[in-house]
């Protein structure tokens, strides 16, 4: 709880430094003397926006420091805008102090009951009345095994859009491996297959240029050749030689021819050099066809977009299994997180039902009979981390139903959250509560129910309440007074004669005016309630 406030410069309020008590502490004044500054103050301590507003005329900063039961937290706010706030007297991050003060200290005023008009904190309210056992039982396994199946969703997921997008990038990527199988590249092929091509296509041209002579000397397989009509002819003139230079000619002709007939087996590599020529031309058309189909000239950066190309296509071969066990066990987690919220939705409708019958019991004391609340469930068109429902808070007259948030006036708003908060478990309320005007709109009946309800809730946790109404204050266990005399603001505790002065002025305009006297001595008494 919160034991003791500082404020200086903040509002109208030059130095002020306030004590609190266990239970109910009533804050009073007339209208403009600076009780909404005190709110103002603790505000700026859970985070509000410190704006130059806030610091008092005249003054160039201002600072708020609240020593709570386990902890001392301020904030200083500057004519520049910029805030610094301490925990235990250590400068700490403005978001680390309005955690913590948020975990102490709730703030509520008539414009401010968002609880009772956000879903997720209606939910977060309802869920608070669960069994323990749903709550640190299946509630926890749900949540585990929603967070498994989002992760294996959101993986699932991003296989199938990578899948999508790799098929698409490499539409043409099996024509790009089959060139890649038949160019086989590497750095400057290019280049290499080139100079490989001249030089094989020129050694076929002088192959192809001495078969023909060879051809036109021997006459192939069926024409008669040089050589052999120059045999005929060296047999017509061995007769006019004499026989030794016959026989001389005769063996050299028949050397020279025997030295070309050898010269056959000479053109056997044809065959083979053709066949290295197509193939050198089929790797050479397959490289141009591959440098053309990926739009890239160098062979080193061919190479390693074939090898992303090949990387890719590998792991989406792979990811075939992934998919499936993906798929699976997506599926399975999904079962299992529907089959865990159609637990706590059960187990929601029971506690609904306690809830509604609890809430309406305490309208019934605060004067607003004829009126029930009630919760409906929406159920969600997918699972949230919440489960599978949604609620919506209703009020129903009898005649017409509709959700609190508009259908319920300010004053309704009012006791129906404080009907909640002493509906709630006690884990649900913060230390302390600050109530601000919460029972604007009520008035006679209306307005003393809600103080002895406020009263109640002020036995489970620590309530500090800006009010005008005296059948309310008197209920306080601790009375502060704000007065502004002259353009300052000052603050006290007060009681006894005091407290009853100051009610006397609340009830009458009067501090002094006899009647007025005798009903707040009554009111203190607790004659006047009930």
């Amino acid at each position: 709880m919160i034991e003791r406030l500082l404020i200086n410069n903040i509002g109208g309020i030059k130095q002020a430094s306030l004590k609190f008590t266990d239970g109910l502490n009533v804050i009073t004044g007339e209208s403009g003397a600076g009780k909404s500054s005190v709110v103002r103050a603790l505000e700026l301590l859970t985070g509000g926006r410190g704006g130059v507003k806030f610091i008092r005329a005249g003054e160039t900063r201002g600072t708020v420091e609240a020593q709570f039961t386990d902890a001392l937290i301020s904030r200083e706010i500057n004519q520049t805008g910029r805030s610094r706030a301490k925990i235990r007297g250590v400068a700490a991050g403005l978001n680390e102090c309005a955690k913590l003060v948020s975990s102490l200290i709730k703030i509520q005023s008539q414009f401010e009951q968002l609880e009772l008009l956000d879903g997720d904190k209606q939910l977060a309210m309802l869920d608070s009345c669960l069994p323990e056992e749903i709550r640190d039982g299946i509630f926890e396994e749900f949540r585990e095994i929603y967070d498994k199946a989002k992760t294996s969703t959101n993986e699932l997921r991003a296989v199938k859009k990578r899948r999508a997008e790799i098929e698409r990038q490499y539409s043409n990527a099996r024509e790009i491996f089959e060139l890649m199988k038949v160019a086989q590249p590497e750095p400057g092929l290019e280049i290499k297959l080139e100079n490989s091509l001249a030089d094989i296509s020129h050694r076929i041209a002088r192959r192809e240029r001495a078969k023909e002579s060879f051809d036109t000397l021997t006459g192939g397989l069926s024409e008669k050749g040089l050589i052999e009509s120059a045999e005929s002819c060296f047999e017509e003139l061995y007769e006019f030689m004499n026989g030794e230079d016959a026989d001389e000619v005769r063996k050299s002709f028949e050397s020279l021819y025997a030295v070309i007939k050898s010269l056959s087996g000479s053109f056997d590599d044809e065959e083979s050099d053709a066949d290295t020529r197509d193939k050198i031309e089929t790797r050479l058309g397959a490289l141009r066809r591959l440098k053309r189909l990926c739009n890239i000239p160098d062979e080193n950066e061919l190479l390693n977009y074939c090898g992303e190309i090949y990387s890719n296509l590998e792991w989406l071969e792979k990811s075939y299994g992934d998919l499936e066990i993906l798929s699976a066990q997506s599926l399975d987690e999904k079962k299992r997180a529907n089959a865990l919220a159609m637990e706590i939705r059960k187990a929601r409708h029971n506690a609904a039902t306690r809830l509604e019958d609890r809430v309406n019991e305490i309208l019934n004391e605060l004067a607003m009979t004829g009126i029930k609340f009630k919760i409906n469930f929406v159920g969600l068109q997918k699972l949230k981390r919440d489960g599978a429902d949604g609620v919506e808070f209703m009020l129903s007259d009898g005649s017409r139903e509709g959700r609190v948030g508009k259908t319920a006036s300010g004053g309704e708003l009012s006791r129906l959250l404080l009907a909640l908060q002493l509906s709630l478990p006690e884990e649900w309320l913060p230390p302390t509560i600050v109530f601000d005007e919460v029972e604007a709109g009520l008035g006679g009946r209306a307005a003393v129910l809600s103080g002895m309800q406020l009263k109640k809730l002020s036995r489970k946790c620590q309530v500090i309440l800006v009010t005008h109404e005296a059948s309310i204050a008197a209920l306080g266990d601790s009375h502060i007074l704000i007065q502004r005399t002259e353009g300052e603001t000052f603050m006290k505790n007060i009681e006894g004669d005091e407290r009853v002065k100051e009610l006397a002025r609340m009830l009458s305009g009067s501090p002094d005016m006899t009647e007025a006297l005798e009903h707040a001595k009554k009111l203190m008494r607790g004659e006047e309630l009930g």
